[in-house]
Formats: structure tokens, C-alpha cells, sequence
């Protein structure tokens, strides 16, 4: 028969168990990968030294998780045209656009765009991108290795699905012997504990398989005419041709807006409102025809009689 200490028992000792899984030691930090220099030369002496001054050491046999961010500044001559071909970078390099979010300033198109790309085209996404610029203004490469929490995190499931397989072996027993419903909820109450940790353990997971698959580069489109310092080039004739142009082109839609509007809808509206006006008016000059009718009888009847007489 299973006694209800017993089975306390055995729930504490199954919690233990648990407790002293989830609680893995911090792995050590591997080195930085070989990066190239072109890309990489102001992150990779960091980790070097870091790794030197703590005596950490490379995890064995253990693959690397690094994750890619970039920042990008690009001084674009159009920025509608540059946003669509980095939109095109994107996907010849097997990546996709996170977002984009455009906005004008002083009558400039200015935007913003997050991308990304596999990390083995890295280099070559961030060497395009420059190609597309006038100038680079700013460029901030970071890299941030993952691997220790990765494997911390791996490890931590393992003990986690072990010890709920542990716990559905228990519940059963527990139904089949003793069929008490507080024994049983008081198992399924930590059995769903534990699962709720298992879910969010993976999810954490898959986030980092998807940064340290994917590098992400923030890039900032400004344009060429917003770019240019006003103490160093106080009049550009470029910069102000091309704002009267758009002075010119904005007054040429105003005006055929507005003539398109004057025909499709002030046109027909005056038309409409003609029709009934003008039977309005027919009707009160007849009627008022009719009311004056006798009066100018009587009139010309008078006339003849004084002409008679």
C-alpha cells in the first residue's frame, strides 16, 4: 500500500533532483573564431585579451555559438532607390528585412532598415552595402559569444525532460496504488512546473539558433543633401537644384489635383445644384406671371373705357 510519507518522500527527493540539474556550472567562454580583419579586426583583439587575462579555455568538442550585429551609417544619392536594393542584397544572400521605416526631413526621404543574412555572408553583405553609399559615416561591428549559455541551456533540458519522464512514471504509479486526488494534483502540479521550465528553456533555444545562424545589420540610409556639413560647403548649386525641382513638382500636383478635383467634383456638383435652382426660378416668375395676369386686364379694360369716353 503507498503511504502518503512515502510518496512525500519520494516528491522531495524527485525535486532535489531537479534543482541540482538546473543548477549546471557557468562553461567556460570559448575563444572568438578566425575572423577576417576587414570586418572584425576591432572585435577580435578584445576577446583575445579577455580570454588571456581570465585563463579561460575552449570548450571541446563543442560548436561555437557567436552571434553578428553590425551598425551601418550610408550616405545615399537617392534613398528610395538604396532601400530597395538593399532589400534585394537581402534576399540574393538567402536573408530577409526585419523592418524598414522611412520618414521625410526638410523635404528629404531619410530611413532606417534591419536585415539579415547567414552569417558566412557576413563580409560580403556588409562590403555591398558600402558600395551603395556616397560614404560610410559610421560602421559598429559586435560580436557576442553564446556558446556557454547554449550548452548551459542544453544541459539544463536534458536534466528537465529526465526528470519529467521521472514524474509521469510517478503520477502513474501513483494512480494505480493509492488513486488519491491530492497525491495526484500535488504530482501534476510540479510535472507542470517542470514543463512550463522545458518550454521556455527551448524557446530560448531556438532564439539562439536563429541570431547565431543569421547576422543582423541595422542600416541608416541619410541623404547626400542632409549630409553635408553647412561650415564646409555653405552653398551646394546640386542641393538647391534639387530642392527647387521638388518645389517645381509639388506645385505641378497641387494644380492638377486641383483641376482634377474642379472637374470630377466642384463640375458636376454646380451642374446638380443648377437643375433644381433653375426650376425654382421658372416656377416663380410663372406664378408670379399668373398673380399679375388679371390685375393687368383690369388695367388695359379701364384704358379703353377712358379712351371710349
Amino acid at each position: 500500500m503507498f503511504r502518503r510519507p512515502l510518496f512525500l518522500a519520494l516528491v522531495v527527493l524527485f525535486v532535489g533532483l531537479m534543482s541540482w540539474g538546473c543548477a549546471s556550472r557557468e562553461a567556460p567562454r570559448p575563444a572568438a573564431p578566425p575572423m577576417e580583419k576587414s570586418a572584425y579586426q576591432a572585435a577580435a583583439p578584445v576577446q583575445e585579451e579577455t580570454t588571456a587575462a581570465t585563463g579561460e579555455e575552449a570548450l571541446p568538442d563543442v560548436e561555437r555559438r557567436i552571434i553578428y550585429e553590425a551598425d551601418i551609417t550610408l550616405v545615399v544619392r537617392d534613398t528610395e532607390e538604396s532601400a530597395r536594393r538593399v532589400q534585394d542584397l537581402a534576399g540574393q544572400l538567402g536573408g530577409y528585412v526585419v523592418r524598414a521605416n522611412f520618414y521625410r526631413q526638410d523635404g528629404a526621404l531619410a530611413g532606417n532598415m534591419t536585415i539579415r543574412v547567414p552569417q558566412e555572408h557576413f563580409q560580403e553583405a556588409l562590403d555591398r552595402l558600402k558600395g551603395f553609399a556616397v560614404r560610410v559615416d559610421r560602421e559598429n561591428i559586435r560580436t557576442n559569444d553564446v556558446t556557454s549559455e547554449y550548452v548551459d541551456l542544453q544541459a539544463r533540458l536534458k536534466n528537465l525532460e529526465a526528470t519529467e519522464q521521472e514524474l509521469r512514471e510517478l503520477l502513474k504509479e501513483v494512480r494505480q496504488q493509492t488513486k488519491s486526488a491530492s497525491d495526484i494534483l500535488e504530482v501534476y502540479r510540479e510535472l507542470t512546473r517542470v514543463r512550463e521550465q522545458i518550454e521556455e528553456i527551448k524557446g530560448r533555444l531556438q532564439m539562439l539558433d536563429k541570431l547565431t545562424t543569421y547576422a543582423t545589420i541595422n542600416v541608416e540610409l541619410t541623404p547626400y543633401e542632409l549630409a553635408q556639413p553647412v561650415s564646409t560647403h555653405p552653398w551646394d548649386p546640386r542641393v538647391t537644384l534639387h530642392r527647387a525641382w521638388g518645389a517645381l513638382l509639388n506645385v505641378l500636383r497641387f494644380l492638377l489635383d486641383a483641376t482634377i478635383y474642379l472637374v470630377v467634383v466642384v463640375l458636376p456638383a454646380v451642374i446638380l445644384a443648377l437643375i433644381p435652382l433653375t426650376l425654382v426660378v421658372f416656377l416663380l416668375r410663372f406664378l408670379w406671371r399668373w398673380v399679375r395676369r388679371p390685375k393687368k386686364d383690369v388695367v388695359q379694360a379701364n384704358a379703353s373705357e377712358d379712351r371710349k369716353a
